[in-house]
């Protein structure tokens, strides 16, 4: 039984275990590298792996062996057991051997890198299909037999076949598009993080399926710049109240490791889930982050503006879209009316249909059917259009012709404040020059001079209607002064704006000791002038950031604040345009993201991981 019995060995002694581990340098063993030599051929070997430490390899079976077998004796040892009827070979034959296996690789590699660049043209084409908000089966169907033809034709038969291998399925371009948004999402967030603090825009509406869509922009310092883009776009599955929008958005938040605290400010629209005192959204994100600054979208609030009007304006405009909508939501009598502004030679042969969804709506429906009032009144001697009696009344008229002009303004306005890098300071600078228009024009019409009034002042106006202009101005002033109370101070943020005029010095009486400082050291730096003339408003005080952190972080957070819910608008566009009839199951996050985002997806790092095909 004693040879089953393990014997405990004697311990070792601490002289012993250190000459164990450091053993002399006589009996360490020596690594030495064999390296491959021509002759070696003969023996029907070729060489393969680092320069350094060759390995030999058979060209018949291409089989490698070890650094140390790299020694005739070996070589032929193995050539005359596996490949005994080969053994009396010429060194010619081994030569063709080996160059086949050279030629078969290279076409292995050939083909490698052919899939490689088909997989990342791949991508490209789904980019582009993505910017160009296309169903995903348009790379199948028209795209790539395009160019194949294009290619086919300019370049030869050749060329059309390499595009063949480009795949451009409807799911392979679909996962293609899931793979960028995923990185572009991956990129923003550190973005985000490494910035500290992001300022957010969110906005909800209804898609062609009848699904609530949550949308949401961000805008963040990213190194010398400020940038915007596209955040989240989510389906709400059943409410959209104020609670279920900050339940999705506090969960989208948490997912990519964001918490509300680096949420600085807040752009929203006036409804009651967004601004409701104990359930709205902003109630919510206030609980969480009381420092939060919100802001009503100030185009929404230039449209609430402009609906306040005099009783006789508004009989006006109500009987006008009346009108109009008899003739539009007709599909004959609009054929009829547009032949017949053809045969009088109108400029304009059909009107524009009113939607109080869209802001500009209103001056252009006005403006046009003021053009066409004469083809009107002609129409509607043998159609029954509702209140066709007024277009023969000149005061009707001459009121039509002012709302027209000043809608028109009003949409004019819309306009400037419509757009991408929009910031607090460049809006509120043009509703005050608007609201200082106002009061012009109802000093000229006090004093009987309508020449601000386009079409209003060509038609014969009485004294009793310039009144009813001038009362409709003074309310427009007033209403502008309570939707935009910031307005009225304007000046303190003249510092920002132009930080080297002596005379904004006063805008600074509000800051702290420490920003007050700053100020006016950066106001006696003649460097920084120089720059300040060359550089955009944003810029230049990223710029001053690493000198005059204090009071640049204050510059900066006025610069960064969303003044419009603009991006979330022009998303819900491009939601619309995706999300149509025939593509209503499409889960549009993804395609969005791509088509909006102003970070890019990185394609050759998407690449560089997955193994090409060119089957799919």
């Amino acid at each position: 039984m004693e040879r089953f019995l393990v014997r405990s060995k004697p311990p070792t002694t601490s002289a012993e275990t250190a000459e164990s581990d450091n053993p002399p340098k006589e009996k360490r063993k020596k690594t030495v590298s064999r390296q491959y030599h021509e002759s070696y051929l003969s023996y029907g070997f070729s060489w393969t792996g680092d320069v350094n430490i060759p390995q030999p390899e058979c060209v018949l079976c291409r089989e490698k062996l070890a650094n140390a077998n790299m020694v005739p004796s070996k070589l032929k040892r193995h050539l005359e057991t596996k490949h005994p009827f080969h053994a009396e070979r010429n060194l010619a034959y081994f030569k063709r051997a080996r160059d086949l296996n050279q030629r078969q690789q290279d076409r292995l590699l050939d083909c490698v890198k052919v899939s490689e660049k088909a997989m990342e043209a791949s991508y490209m084409l789904a980019e582009l299909i993505a910017k160009q908000k296309k169903p995903h089966t348009i790379a199948e169907t028209l795209i790539l037999p395009a160019c194949k033809k294009i290619a086919g034709v300019m370049l030869g038969p050749d060329a059309a076949n390499e595009l063949s291998k480009v795949p451009a399925s409807d799911n392979t371009i679909k996962r293609r598009i899931d793979d960028m948004s995923e990185d572009i999402e991956q990129h923003l967030t550190e973005k985000l993080q490494a910035s500290g603090r992001f300022f957010l825009q969110i906005d909800e509406s209804t898609d062609i399926s009848g699904a609530a869509q949550l949308l949401a922009n961000v805008r963040y310092v990213d190194g010398d710049s400020i940038k915007e883009t596209f955040f989240f776009c989510k389906e709400m599955a059943s409410h959209t109240t104020g609670e279920e929008i900050f339940k999705v958005t506090d969960n989208y938040l948490k997912e990519n490791n964001l918490c509300w605290s680096m949420c600085v400010s807040l752009c929203t629209d006036g409804a009651a889930c967004m601004t409701g005192r104990v359930r709205g959204f902003i109630a919510k994100v206030k609980a969480q982050n009381p420092q939060i600054v919100t802001n009503h979208c100030i185009l929404h609030r230039e449209a609430l503006v402009a609906k306040t009007m005099p009783p006789e304006l508004t009989e006006v405009l109500n009987q006008a879209v009346q009108m109009v909508n008899y003739i539009k939501s007709r599909p004959l009598k609009s054929r009829l009316f547009s032949q017949l502004c053809a045969e009088m030679g109108a400029d304009h042969q059909s009107l524009i249909l009113h939607t109080e969804v869209r802001w500009l709506s209103r001056g252009k429906v006005l403006s046009r059917f003021y053009e066409l009032r004469e083809e009107l009144l002609e129409f509607s001697r043998e159609h029954a259009v509702p209140h066709k009696d007024r277009l023969a009344d000149e005061r009707w008229c001459a009121r039509l012709a002012y709302l027209a002009d000043i809608f028109g303004h009003l949409n004019e306005l819309n306009a400037k404040l419509q757009g991408r890098n929009e910031n607090i300071l460049s809006s509120t600078d043009k509703i005050q020059g608007f609201m200082g228009k106002l009061t012009l024009w109802r000093e000229a019409l006090e004093q009987g001079s309508m020449n601000m009034f386009q079409l209003a002042s060509a038609a014969p106006q009485a004294a009793s209607e310039r009144a009813i202009y001038a009362e409709h101005l003074q309310t427009l002033k007033e209403r502008f002064e309570r939707y935009f109370p910031r307005v009225a101070h304007i000046e303190d943020n003249d510092w920002i704006r132009d930080p080297f005029n002596q005379e904004s010095e006063s805008s600074t009486e509000k800051l702290t000791m420490k920003e007050r400082e700053e100020s006016a050291e950066l106001r006696a730096d003649r460097t920084l002038k120089l720059k300040f003339s060359e550089l955009t408003l944003d810029q230049f005080w990223l710029v001053c950031a690493s000198e005059y952190p204090t009071i640049s972080t204050r510059a900066i957070d006025q610069l960064l604040h969303f003044p419009t819910t603009y991006l979330c608008e022009l998303a819900f566009s491009t939601l619309v345009y995706m999300k149509n009839k025939t593509r209503s199951r499409l889960s549009v996050e993804q395609d969005l993201r791509v088509a909006l985002s102003s970070v890019p997806p990185m394609i050759k790092k998407i690449c560089a991981p997955r193994q090409a095909h060119v089957s799919h």
